[in-house]
């Protein structure tokens, strides 16, 4: 079968105007289903990237109520975790990390500054585990800290730049720019010194339950011990392997600290355990909805797009009714006929579409150029920025061919359909 390509362009070129106009309506149709696809995928990696930071990877661990009467537990009495109890998780085999925590309960404060968030205790492993990342001349706690029990401490972005700044607005839609160095300032918690020894990067994630890193403080849990010899930890952070099975890795871990506090292991209750992981699931649901959605509102405007198409395809048809009729006279079969108008149709898709991915690609380019860099918002959403990734162009490639097919499958039945008796009539 050989496609009469210079008859296709031939035809094509007679209906000059109406082509223009349906090939810049697939442009346009295909800029919306791209940018809308390319949006909805950048705020679900920003808002993923956001969720991965922090504690979005871990598994958290708290002490819980009993519910059932086992050893010297009774219904209603609380446990407490303990340090040495990272250690019996840490033994387990499909951990990859442990890292207890504790809150530190009196405030930091830098002169008449403060913050309602207390400190928290924790050990060199919580960097990594959390992925946080440091200013240049900062650094993070190190063994020594822990081994001599250092009153050192590291801050959070934002919570630096709230005792540092010398005039920090409070604004949501503010940008925060730490102004001055606070490495080898002084803070207090309580009534002790504390030095600082690092700030963390900018992090719009989350840690413990549900503090931002931003406005966080650490200092070293055996500090922390120093001070309060017989204190209980206030949770611990899990990080499995990536192939784990973790509701049945959460539920060894519940056993085993009910076994090894004497309580019954058939108790739900008694160790808390939130899976940040698994939490994420219904965001990511809805992430790939809204993405949908989006998608939808381009898919919707491409379709209209179809509708000019299948114009041009009817009027092209009707008027090549008689060379229709000639060259299945001499041998054309419908199916030559049908592939003939599929493909200028196809063609003219994608055209517009090639323009339409050009546009998007400018347009996506300009909004990357654009500083937001210190906005509150757009950085709590991960710092989003449109991807036009491979798997939106194969989408947006599909669907051009779908709405190329079914804008032409009428016109091109009907031409199909052409007799040449009916050829000699249309004269």
């Amino acid at each position: 079968m050989c496609l009469p390509v210079r008859q296709i362009f031939q035809e094509m070129a007679s209906e000059k105007l109406r082509l223009a106009l349906t090939i810049l309506a697939v442009a346009w149709a295909t800029l919306c289903i791209a940018s809308m696809l390319a949006v909805g995928e950048g705020i679900r990696l920003g808002v993923m990237k956001t969720a991965q930071n922090g504690n979005g990877n871990l598994i958290y661990l708290t002490g819980g109520i009993a519910t059932r009467d086992s050893g010297h537990f009774y219904k209603g009495k609380p446990l407490t975790l303990k340090i040495a109890d990272s250690n019996v998780v840490r033994s387990l085999p499909e951990i990859k990390a442990v890292a207890p925590t504790a809150v530190w309960e009196e405030d930091i404060t830098f002169g008449d500054k403060s913050t309602w968030r207390q400190p928290l205790a924790v050990t060199n492993e919580f960097k990594s585990m959390t992925n946080l990342d440091l200013l240049a001349g900062s650094r993070w706690l190190n063994p020594l800290d822990q081994q001599e029990q250092r009153k050192v401490v590291v801050l959070g972005y934002s919570l630096a730049a709230q005792f540092f700044n010398p005039d920090q607005r409070e604004n949501w839609f503010d940008t925060v720019v730490l102004k001055v160095n606070p490495v080898g300032k002084k803070v207090k918690i309580g009534g002790e010194e504390f030095t600082v020894i690092g700030v963390l990067n900018k992090n719009s994630a989350y840690i413990e339950q549900g503090d931002p890193i931003d406005y966080s403080s650490f200092v070293p849990l055996a500090t922390w011990k120093r001070y309060h010899p017989d204190g209980d930890i206030s949770g611990i952070n899990v990080e499995p392997y990536p192939r784990a099975d973790r509701p049945m890795l959460a539920d060894t871990i519940r056993q085993v600290l009910a076994r090894k506090h004497g309580a019954s292991v058939e108790d739900k209750q008694i160790i808390q355990i939130e899976d940040m992981y698994l939490d994420q699931k219904t965001m990511r649901q809805f992430l790939v909805g809204l993405q949908s959605f989006l998608g939808i509102i381009g898919f919707v405007t491409l379709a209209v797009a179809g509708v000019g198409i299948a114009n041009v395809m009817y009027a092209t048809v009707k008027r090549s009714t008689r060379d229709i009729g000639v060259r299945m006279a001499v041998g054309a079969t419908p199916t030559v006929i049908r592939v003939h108008y599929l493909f200028q149709s196809l063609l003219t898709m994608m055209i517009g579409g090639v323009f339409g991915l050009i546009a998007t690609c400018l347009i996506i380019w300009t909004i990357a150029s654009i500083d937001l860099e210190g906005n509150r918002f757009y950085e709590r959403l991960g710092n989003p920025v449109p991807e036009l990734s491979w798997l939106v162009v194969a989408i947006v490639i599909l669907t051009l061919i779908m709405t190329g097919v079914a804008s032409a499958w009428l016109p091109a039945n009907r031409a199909a359909k052409v007799t040449p008796m009916e050829a000699l009539q249309s004269e």
